[in-house]
């Protein structure tokens, strides 16, 4: 067993036939919510197990809630939880992870580029003793040389020096937590969350598998670069105070160039070599220390912003409707 703070999590057992909740996220994916339901199906089918859909609606504009409603008339396992507005992925994921009934939960876009073929190779690794199975993206030559892919790749290198995170951590939010596992993440009340980092940082055993990314199935992506940066700090603020530190270093190294500035114009003054001009030297001095100390305040800014975010306890999000949940 572990314990979790006050609350005590036992090691369950994996049963023979176990019920598996999907979480699926969605924003504007009316073109993908047939085509998901009817591949989970079938798969669920092969694969041998109970299963549940639980589509997150993370306040879409489009016909995707109308979507979900059809998908619910023509398969009873179909649930949705729909936001009052878009609170974000993050958001969605939680909320997903709050509500599923699973002995296994299984997180993943819907869009398809997280094929459900891979969900019985999920819950094969899950049987073998595995608390959190995570997906490694087998991606296409055309995506390995794109710009959002080499991005990527520096973030996650970045967020695993300034963290503490291991560097295997998952890249992606297609993964299966065992029930353990998300009782353990919904004791998390913290407001800023990054479930990419989350998930490691609670420690469970683990393993991997590797999937084929495919082909967005309709519509357009929705993680924007607005929206890429921001994740990538609240991965960073949220699992690191090292950019603090490197205030206090670049504080250090500044005053020491100041100092030794001052040595070379104090032993010039002594010498006789001084001269009018100099213009230019105090316009570098001002613009670098000026830098550093703007840039100094908006990481200082960025950690005070999250605390005031936090203190006002408000919720991650704000539930509109559930659907399929009337025995709750």
């Amino acid at each position: 067993m572990i314990v979790l703070g006050f609350y005590v999590l036992k090691n369950l057992p994996r049963l023979e036939d176990p019920l598996i909740s999907l979480v699926v996220p969605v924003l504007n994916e009316e073109g993908c919510i047939e085509e998901f339901a009817r591949r989970t199906r079938e798969a669920a089918a092969k694969a041998g197990f109970r299963y549940e859909i639980l589509f997150i609606d993370d306040g879409s504009s489009d016909m995707t809630p109308a979507r979900i409603d059809e998908a619910r008339e023509s398969d009873p396992h179909v649930k949705t939880v729909r936001f009052t507005r878009p609170f974000g992925h993050q958001a969605a994921l939680s909320a997903g992870l709050h509500y599923a009934e699973g002995e296994a939960i299984i997180t993943m876009d819907g869009d398809l580029q997280h094929p459900p073929e891979c969900l019985a190779d999920l819950v094969q690794a899950w049987r073998e003793g595995a608390d959190v199975v995570y997906t490694d993206r087998h991606l296409t030559e055309r995506y390995q040389g794109s710009l959002k892919a080499r991005l990527s790749g520096l973030f996650y290198l970045a967020l695993s020096r300034l963290t503490d995170l291991p560097p295997e951590s998952s890249k992606a939010d297609f993964r299966l937590m065992d029930r353990r596992a998300v009782e353990a993440f919904n004791r998390l009340d913290e407001h800023f969350i990054f479930v990419r980092g989350l998930v490691p940082w609670l420690g469970f055993p683990s393993t991997r598998i590797e999937y084929e990314v495919e082909d967005r199935f309709a519509g357009m992506p929705k993680f924007t670069p607005r929206r890429m940066v921001r994740l990538a700090l609240d991965g960073i603020f949220s699992f690191s105070v090292v950019p603090l530190r490197l205030i206090t270093f670049l504080g250090m190294l500044t005053t020491g160039l100041g100092m030794i500035y001052g040595f070379y114009a104090l032993a010039k003054f002594f010498a006789g070599y001084v001269d009018s001009a100099g213009w230019t030297s105090l316009m570098v001095l001002i613009l670098v220390f000026g830098g550093v100390q703007l840039m100094s305040l908006g990481i200082v800014s960025e950690y005070v912003g999250r605390i005031y975010e936090e203190v006002k306890g408000r919720p991650r999000f704000i539930i509109d409707s559930l659907r399929g949940f009337e025995d709750r």
